[in-house]
């Protein structure tokens, strides 16, 4: 009884977010929030709510929602330092170079692309696995490996990495488990990045941008640390939060769903 308890306070918290269909788990939640309008759930352990189990007040939200306390997961320890992918991905090169360029950085170091011709770069597509790659030029691009990032790790760092969360599946694939930092934007906390050598369109735009990379963090199939706004109160105090919480990911237990892999 004390569990559920927990958990139908925590569902009561998140269903004012009237578009919040699905929640994917952060590494600092409990619960999950799915619609129960989904006839059929792909995965064991879904418990539906039943209209007895909640106060008459919100007996309509139990009818609505579904409880879901775990998903079938596999646990990995990891030793190594792992690498870090941070999101949204317009943010990472700045937050990279400045966490680079601080006090305390010997932890850390950039992941150092390849950088090959066009021919090179095809034919390495077919023979290795590629996790991130962008075009520098008209005839040269810089491919990120795994080789890459495990020779930083071999030197006891965390790869910072400049890709975006697209590349996680393919990291977990060959058993490198990221540390995913989302930097949570909005109205309340923009103003605060304006220090920053951001380009931009618009604060309005790069807000729209930033919501659309949180929602693709939905189809992760391993946790992530979220900075909510109130967490950070400039540009090098970001830089400080990101650095601690990397640290205390660190510490953590890696939770994957082998499922979504």
């Amino acid at each position: 009884m004390s569990r559920a308890s927990v958990f139908i306070t925590q569902i009561l918290q998140f269903v004012s977010r009237v578009d919040n269909k699905y929640k994917r788990l952060n590494s600092s939640e409990r619960v999950r929030i799915v619609s129960s309008g989904n006839p059929s759930l792909p995965r064991p352990g879904f418990e539906t709510l039943r209209q007895e189990d909640c106060a008459d007040p919100y007996s309509d939200v139990s009818r609505s929602v579904n409880l879901v306390p775990y998903s079938l997961v596999n646990p990995q320890r990891v030793q190594r330092r792992r690498p870090v992918l941070i999101s949204p991905n317009s943010l990472a090169r700045t937050i990279i170079q400045k966490i680079l360029n601080m006090g305390g950085a010997m932890d850390f170091n950039i992941c150092k692309p390849d950088v090959l011709t066009k021919e090179e770069f095809l034919m390495r597509q077919r023979i290795e696995p590629i996790i991130s790659s962008r075009e520098k030029n008209a005839n040269t691009y810089e491919v990120v490996s795994p080789e890459n990032i495990e020779a930083v790790a071999a030197k006891g760092k965390h790869c910072l990495m400049e890709a975006d969360v697209s590349c996680v599946k393919d990291l977990l694939r060959r058993e490198i488990y990221p540390i995913i930092i989302h930097i949570k934007i909005c109205d309340k906390n923009i103003r605060k990045l304006r220090k920053l050598p951001l380009r931009v369109d618009s604060e309005e735009e790069f807000i729209r941008v930033c919501r659309s990379r949180e929602r693709e963090l939905e189809s992760v199939p391993c946790l992530y640390a979220c900075l909510e706004p109130e967490e950070w109160a400039g540009p090098d105090d970001l830089i400080r939060v990101v650095k601690d919480r990397i640290q205390e990911e660190q510490r953590k237990t890696v939770w994957v769903e082998q499922d979504l892999l």
